[in-house]
């Protein structure tokens, strides 16, 4: 967080200590907000239709499907724990990543950006001499010493440290601690029990880093940012942090959301994942939403104490109800043996051999289904499709191994959200080795050209579902279509987007879901979208490459409506 001009009175904690409110009730805290967010659309809060008695943001325009909703500088970061020496603390670079500067998928032999631990703490590193400095300055001089003495603390106690660093350099404004004390906090199951290991944790806290804050303030705060924090991810790669961030705090979950959010170059990027109306709740996911229905209702009324009522949610558990009734079982059964295949899946490090696996997975299936295997898009046998394509791939077997990739690829369901094309991606990879490998002899594969053409099929479409998901000026959109650039170099036309290629792409799925022996009823429809120089976007605006995706969003605005104020 960047040091204000005039360093403001630090907040009188008499105020700190009040009774947390309903935060659309307080005008002046929801406008502080709304103006230090970066938009090009109108936005309120307002009671929440999903949160009883709480606050949600809403949209007051129509948002089109993969426009930009928001951004904003999040209140306080963390890194995890065992991603030290691979991200920067300060700005997250990050050396573990799969896009390098220039905006390319890296290949072996790339250098990547060095992270330096700190030579004090050992803990936190950084990317330069810049980064480190400018920690120090605005918080790791406060939490230094506290993590040479306790190297490994949970990522929201590290939080916790810089919040109290932030207000002992009364860098935190009075208007930013009432958007802290407005956020909701869960104190789980054993409220004592809980309110007594977070007095532990805040007077710890205030022990190491001397805020002058009274505990009983740390202990709320604390509160605050164990429920709050979001985990901070950047398009399909693992998320390395945690954010808090006051905006993202007040947009509810749905397992069907309308919005999404990740971090790129310390920006929060809240974007829309479908058409949102003038006066409806942006949602977002608190939870993955691979699994199924009860399973994800289990981990949000673990975590976060609700249940999930969303519409996806109500037809699954009807569609799984009507399953297990169909077999004679409880929805019980079936849940408790998903949950064993989830295992199955994140264990895999334990099984070194499809052999393994498969015993596994065909004697769990007996148990519940003795006469049919488990269905394959039912939660997580696409998962287990994609494990086993991995072991193939590291036993040599490409093309076994973009066989399973791609049955687990087309098991997904539905194909939403950012799920469908993070496995459509990672099908590519498969497909890619496959291509590359010798062809084995009187093999049954399809014709090379074909593959070629099902490739790049899949690799548009990515690109398209990219631009919508994370923005035309995002690392991850702009290496995917470097890579697309790349691959269409040596194609034949028709190319992909260009009028003959839908007949021809179908004729090649053919081919490849034969071989892989997948029904073509799940083959893939490639959306009708050219991608050129340019990119084309919603109303048909097409803009350069190097053109931001704000300025963009901004663009069209301004075009329709004359308009394009920042609010």
């Amino acid at each position: 967080m960047a040091n204000p001009p005039n360093p403001p009175d630090p907040p009188n904690p008499a105020v700190l200590q009040a009774t947390a409110g309903v935060l659309h009730n307080d005008n002046t805290v929801c406008q502080y907000l709304l103006n230090n967010l970066e938009t090009s659309v109108a936005l309120e809060f307002l009671p929440s239709k999903i949160h009883v008695n709480g606050t949600g943001l809403f949209a007051k325009e129509a948002i089109p499907e993969g426009s930009e909703i928001f951004r904003s500088t999040p209140f306080v970061t963390c890194v995890k724990n065992g991603h030290h020496g691979s991200i920067c603390d300060y700005c997250h670079t990050s050396n573990e990543g799969d896009v390098d500067a220039e905006g390319n998928f890296l290949t072996e032999g790339v250098v990547v950006p060095t992270i330096s631990r700190c030579e004090r703490c050992g803990v936190c590193g950084y990317c330069s001499e810049i980064c480190k400095i400018k920690a120090w300055i605005e918080y790791h001089k406060f939490e230094c010493q506290a993590l040479k003495l306790s190297p490994r603390p949970a990522s929201e106690i590290r939080m916790l440290y810089r919040v109290l660093a932030m207000h002992k350099q009364n860098n935190i404004l009075g208007l930013e601690f009432r958007a802290l004390r407005n956020l909701w906090s869960d104190q789980g199951q054993n409220p004592l029990e809980t309110a007594n290991y977070m007095m532990t944790i805040a007077m710890n806290a205030e022990t190491l880093i001397q805020s002058g804050l009274w505990n009983e303030i740390i202990r709320d705060i604390f509160w605050k940012i164990h429920t709050n924090i979001r985990c901070i991810e950047s398009h399909h790669e693992e998320g390395f942090g945690y954010a808090l961030d006051f905006v993202l705090s007040f947009i509810n979950h749905s397992c069907d959301p309308n919005a999404h959010m990740f971090i790129e170059r310390g920006k929060l990027r809240m974007r829309s994942l479908k058409p949102i109306k003038a006066g409806d709740e942006i949602t977002q996911t608190y939870t993955d939403l691979r699994p199924g229905v009860m399973m994800r209702r289990e981990r949000l009324e673990s975590e976060y104490s609700f249940t999930c009522q969303c519409n996806r949610c109500k037809n699954e558990y009807r569609e799984l109800h009507a399953l297990a009734l169909s077999d004679g079982l409880s929805v019980k059964d079936v849940v408790e043996t998903e949950k064993k295949f989830h295992d199955i899946r994140k264990q895999a490090v334990s099984y070194n051999t499809t052999d393994q696996v498969e015993s596994i997975v065909a004697s769990l299936t007996k148990t519940i289904f003795p006469a049919r295997p488990w269905n394959d898009t039912i939660y997580p046998m696409g998962a287990i499709k994609f494990h086993f394509a991995k072991l193939y791939s590291s036993s040599g077997n490409c093309h076994q191994a973009a066989i399973y990739a791609i049955q687990g690829c087309l098991t997904t369901t539905p194909r939403s959200g950012l799920e469908w094309p993070d496995d459509l991606h990672m099908l590519l990879q498969y497909l890619k080795k496959s291509m590359l490998a010798p062809r084995a002899a009187g093999t049954k594969m399809p014709d090379p050209q074909n593959l070629q053409t099902f490739f790049n099929g899949i690799l548009h479409e990515v690109v398209v579902l990219s631009r919508k998901g994370y923005g035309v000026d995002s690392k991850y959109t702009i290496a995917l279509d470097n890579w697309r650039i790349d691959m269409l170099k040596s194609a034949e036309p028709p190319l992909p987007g260009k009028e003959g290629f839908a007949e021809k792409f179908a004729e090649a799925q053919v081919s490849v879901l034969k071989w892989a022996g997948v029904d073509e009823k799940r083959g893939i429809v490639l959306s009708d979208v050219v991608l050129d120089d340019g990119v084309i976007v919603g109303d048909g605006v097409m803009v350069g490459n190097g053109v931001s995706q704000m300025e963009l969003d901004l663009s069209v605005k301004k075009e329709r409506t004359g308009c394009c104020c920042m609010h």
